[in-house]
């Protein structure tokens, strides 16, 4: 029996020595230091993602060998290029490739390769060999699985739990033998919460009565304060304006201003009105898509039109329709899913399972507004736009409105009771005039025969030039028939200076014969616009484009503007007369086009017209024929007989000016000799041309569009989401090429996310609503990561930008599933939420620590400990102008531009001219963001420049900081005008104790008065004796000095104000 034992025991011993590998001595060392049991998220994934996944990842392009290593059946299938062995055989390492090449130190075979740059540590050989051997289990991308509310764990300190946040942040710390701090202090809580909540310091009577209140709900009546603060809104607004790249410009090299604010103002509102996120996000994403769209979702669209647009000389107009578009997708991403899509533009994504056909189903969503790819070069807003009038201007267009509809119904009247005097003009012979016009006449103002030369025939001083880009040329003429004909080149146009200038409350007919060549493509006829890309075609025009005739009339193409497009084929090589009509209305429908007197069947494509198709502050150009600035134009064409009318033709007029009736036979006809249709042709004519009182009603009404022309323009506009009549196709741009077509793709989410439900619409509604879906993985997480992080400085997953496979891991992932099922089970309450991260023992901790916290958690990503990191741009000159009392509390309109060095503008070759008044003591929020020149006071504490989405601001340390706030005018200003306030004490050391406590938040210790004390006694000693250094104090910032007190005592008391504002217990959030 006993040898039966020792057998046993030696086949145990046996095959346990048989299950640990042969390893070399580094990686065998590593592997006795694994835990028991790995787990694939955890330690396996990093590494493949890090050192593997570049060449065997998703990305199909750049797959080596055809090894996919981040899908399981992948990774275990027989290898493609050597079918009898596999990348990794679960539990047998000596069948596992991954096993013998991380192993190898032959460069030709060992992974990753040499060329790669790649080196795998002994540490992690070790995990890839020990997950191996345990039979390589493979678990989905955490962030890709939905949150499932976990229950709250146990602690050992439960006297310590405030909240359920609590309870899974000391579970952590108990594990790794740590314990929390204790809680901050009473005027250190406050002002932690105060600028967390409201960006903004608590003021002394809020200090004050918070350290009065010992009830024990005082700090609970501070948060819901706080919560209720209108800068609440303001602060949250910060944050997200990063995220939703909003500006005060267009971007790139010329980078002209522009103003967004009511986007900024909706944003505020929302986030004080507890908009629930869901709702949130859905108005941003399509609230012009939403069930009857109200003003306010369609303000929050201008989310999707924040980002960059150019307007610089010879863009190419798709290519910059496509980056705009790639801009949505890619803040999309970043936003909302956390993902780094934009990888995706070019190929497949290296790391995530999205693929570039994901991307652009994506995409396409986003790809379906009618934009320009160069915006106009003046202020006009880029369409499509909402117009946003004041009260007072809605009740003046609302009242111009009711007087057109009543004008128009007057002429419709008029024209009804014009039966008697229609009558009389026939029996006193009045048509009979009209026998001899060949054309017609009445309405006349110019007509160009071109019979060898250019001249307007009804007033010969009046002459037409042929023009290029630079200079003047000679014309040419061809013979038509017995008469002559001007031909065009492209290059060349002709100009008719003076004539066509219509406004958009103008009738006018403008009639002109034209000989299309067989071969022209595309180009121009005739129009009356001014360097029309620059200025997005303002006016109207003419156009050959697809063998068809687009006519069109714009305040700013695209979208605010008229756009229709003939249905039939263009007829070519062969004379044609062609009449464009308009009634005035700044209606599609009374903007007509007639081919040889018969109107045209049009398809109208854009229908909104809102503002004048002339630039108001400038001299007007005329009509221009056959050619335009820097675009196509009428190659080989030919033109003739072109008329200008102030009057919208008839029917009968039409075909006159089109050789294909005349007046002759009917002025000839007695009354009773004229049949039905002669009497209705002649009558049309009488109550268009003739009739006093029809004359008159159309007069007013012209009037009263004129005046609602001009009043419209006056009324503010905002860039703002709008969907296509016609859906615009997407396709796979082949290494993201605007112009490289793949395949055609459709609006549509990757599967690896959450499969795109059925039952919600292919658009940008039902993608948010895709967003909020209870299934959907990442939104609440991503939402919850975001606000964590404006408290902690960090967040639960510190890549807040990346949920994918290259981020790095949650800290406590069974806290970050909590709080977003919590959240979506709030229906997605922010205020909710942030009220209960604040009232944590978590958020309340002092923020000292001890050596061994700092050893083991350098980072404090176990929160053992409160936060410290300095302050934000926007809070540090905040702060500042707060302590002083200069801040302007004002919430909500334009952008202001407070001090800053003179001459940066100038790049731009723009002249930046400071506000005076409050305006300079506004909120940082409220400073205008110049993308290619930010504001140098937030940009050098770590403000971005709102070019792109960015969901996580660098935090940077350098010397520059100090010189900001030691010498910027707003920081000086805001010390001397706390010096001034110092002076009115007559005790230096309380006036001292008052400073240091508006500006840090708490009363300074005994130490630090003194020395403040000495530091303001030697500097009055140095000011009494230097009035320039005096003056030099006194004379920063606009804010006057009060002259009745001592001028050498305000100076010195600002150098101690300034010295407590740079100091470490001003500059960070404890």
């Amino acid at each position: 029996m006993p040898r039966y034992y020792l057998l046993l025991f030696g086949i145990v011993c046996l095959s346990v020595i048989g299950c640990s590998p042969d390893l070399p001595d580094d990686v065998a060392a590593a592997y006795k230091e694994l835990p028991d049991e790995l787990d694939y998220n955890l330690h396996v994934k990093p590494i493949l993602s890090d050192k593997c996944f570049a060449c065997h990842g998703p990305d199909k392009a750049k797959q080596k060998a055809g090894l996919r290593l981040d899908i399981a059946d992948f990774a275990f299938a027989n290898l493609p290029e050597n079918p009898n062995k596999v990348a990794i055989d679960p539990g047998d390492l000596e069948d596992s490739e991954v096993f013998h090449r991380i192993l190898s130190t032959d460069p030709e075979y060992m992974m990753p390769t040499p060329n790669s740059h790649l080196q795998l540590t002994a540490q992690e050989k070790a995990v890839l060999v020990k997950w191996i051997n345990d039979g390589a289990e493979y678990k989905p991308h955490w962030a890709f699985v939905a949150a499932e509310k976990p229950d709250v764990p146990d602690v050992e300190n439960e006297d310590w739990v405030i909240n359920p946040v609590d309870n899974f942040i000391l579970k952590k710390l108990e594990e790794e033998k740590l314990s929390p701090a204790k809680m901050a202090d009473k005027e250190t809580l406050l002002r932690r919460l105060s600028l967390d909540l409201t960006g903004l310091p608590p003021t002394l009577a809020e200090i004050d009565a918070f350290l009065k209140d010992n009830s024990p709900n005082a700090y609970e009546k501070q948060v819901d304060r706080l919560l209720k603060s209108p800068h609440y809104g303001e602060k949250m607004a910060v944050d997200w304006l990063d995220l939703a790249r909003f500006a005060d410009s267009h971007g790139y090299t010329v980078d002209r201003l522009r103003d967004m604010s009511p986007y900024r103002d909706w944003v505020i509102g929302a986030f004080n009105k507890n908009m629930p996120y869901d709702k949130f996000i859905h108005w941003q994403l399509a609230g012009d898509l939403m069930p009857q769209p109200t003003k306010e979702m369609r303000i929050a669209t201008a989310f999707n039109r924040n980002h960059q647009q150019n307007l610089e000389g010879g863009i190419i107009e798709e290519e910059f329709q496509t980056e705009y578009v790639v801009d949505r997708t890619n803040t999309f991403g970043d936003a909302f899913l956390g993902l780094s899509v934009g990888c995706a533009k070019c190929h497949d994504h290296k790391y995530d399972p999205i693929s570039q056909k994901n991307y652009y189903e994506l995409f396409s969503f986003f790809n379906n507004v009618k934009e320009a790819g160069q915006i106009s070069w003046d202020d006009a807003m880029p369409s499509p736009t909402l117009l946003l009038p004041t009260s007072e201007q809605e009740k003046v267009l609302a009242f111009i409105n009711t007087q057109i509809k009543q004008q128009e119904a007057v002429v419709a009247q008029t024209k009804t009771k014009a039966g008697g005097s229609f009558d009389q003009w026939l029996v006193t012979n009045g048509h009979q005039k009209l026998a001899k016009q060949t054309i017609p006449q009445t309405g006349l103002v110019a007509h160009f025969a071109f019979e060898n030369d250019l001249k307007n025939s009804l007033n010969p001083k009046q002459l037409g030039r042929m023009l290029r880009e630079s200079g003047e040329e000679t014309p040419a003429f061809a013979d038509r028939g017995a008469a002559k004909a001007l031909t065009l080149n492209g290059d060349v146009w002709l100009d008719l200076d003076c004539v066509g200038a219509y406004r958009k409350s103008q009738p006018f007919s403008v009639g002109l014969w034209v000989n299309i060549p067989k071969n022209l493509k595309e180009g121009v006829i005739i129009h009356k616009s001014q360097a029309e890309r620059l200025y997005n075609f303002r006016g109207w025009h003419l156009y050959l484009k697809d063998n068809k005739f687009e006519l069109n009339m714009a305040h700013v193409g695209p979208s605010n503007a008229i756009t229709r497009v003939s249905t039939q084929p263009v007829v070519r090589d062969k004379w044609i007369q062609l009449t464009i009509t308009y009634d005035g209305s700044a209606q599609a429908q009374g903007l007509r086009l007639y081919l040889d007197g018969s109107e045209l069947v049009m398809e109208t494509t854009m229908d909104q017209l809102k503002k004048d198709i002339l630039f108001r502050s400038r001299e007007q150009s005329g009509i221009q024929v056959g050619g335009w600035w820097r675009g196509w134009g009428f190659t080989d064409g030919k033109v003739d007989d072109i008329t200008f009318y102030d009057r919208v033709l008839t029917p009968f007029e039409l075909k006159q000016l089109a050789q294909k009736a005349n007046w002759k036979a009917l002025a000839t006809k007695t009354k009773a000799q004229l049949s039905v249709v002669e009497l209705a042709d002649l009558k049309e004519y009488y109550l268009s041309a003739i009739e006093p009182n029809t004359l008159m009603a159309r007069q007013k009404l012209q009037q009263l569009r004129s005046t609602l022309a001009d009043s419209t323009d006056k009324v503010k506009e905002l860039m703002v989401m709008q969907e296509s009549p016609r859906p615009k196709k997407a396709h796979v741009l082949l290494r993201g090429n605007y112009d490289a077509f793949g395949e055609e793709v459709f609006p549509n989410t990757p599967e690896t996310i959450l499969a795109f439900p059925k039952d919600l619409p292919k658009n940008r509604y039902g993608l948010a609503q895709w967003l909020t879906h209870e299934d959907h993985p990442l939104t609440a997480r991503v939402a919850v990561n975001r606000l964590w992080q404006n408290f902690f400085g960090t967040g639960l997953v510190k890549t807040t930008e990346d949920f994918g496979n290259q981020g790095e891991l949650p800290s406590h992932l069974g806290l970050l599933d909590f709080l977003a099922v919590t959240f979506r089970e709030s229906g997605w309450d922010v205020k909710e939420l942030n009220k209960l991260i604040v009232m944590s023992a978590t958020y309340r901790q002092a923020s000292q620590t001890t050596k061994q916290a700092r050893e083991k958690d350098p980072e404090n990503r176990w929160l053992s400990h409160g936060p410290s990191y300095r302050l934000t741009a926007e809070m540090i000159r905040d702060n500042a102008l707060m302590a002083s009392g200069l801040l302007n509390p004002e919430i909500g309109g334009r952008s202001v531009k407070p001090y800053q060095p003179e001459g940066l503008w100038l790049i731009n070759s723009a002249n930046y001219v400071p506000d005076s008044g409050a305006a300079v003591y506004r909120r940082s929020l409220y400073i205008l963001a110049k993308r290619a020149v930010p504001n140098p006071t937030l940009s050098t504490f770590d403000a971005t420049s709102r070019s792109f989405c960015v969901v996580r601001r660098q935090k940077t340390n350098t010397p520059l900081q100090a010189l900001v706030t030691l010498n910027d005018p707003t920081f000086v200003e805001a010390s001397k005008v706390l010096g001034e306030q110092m002076a009115k004490t007559n005790d230096v050391k309380q006036a001292i104790v008052a400073v240091y406590r508006k500006l840090t938040g708490r009363r300074p210790s005994p130490k630090e008065v003194e020395l403040l004390a000495g530091l303001q006694k030697a500097q009055l000693q140095k000011f009494s004796q230097n009035q320039l250094k005096t003056n030099g104090w006194l004379q920063a910032g606009q804010y006057k000095a009060d002259a009745t007190l001592d001028a050498s005592l305000i100076a010195a008391n600002a150098v101690v104000a300034s010295t407590i504002l740079n100091s470490d217990a001003s500059l960070t959030k404890r």
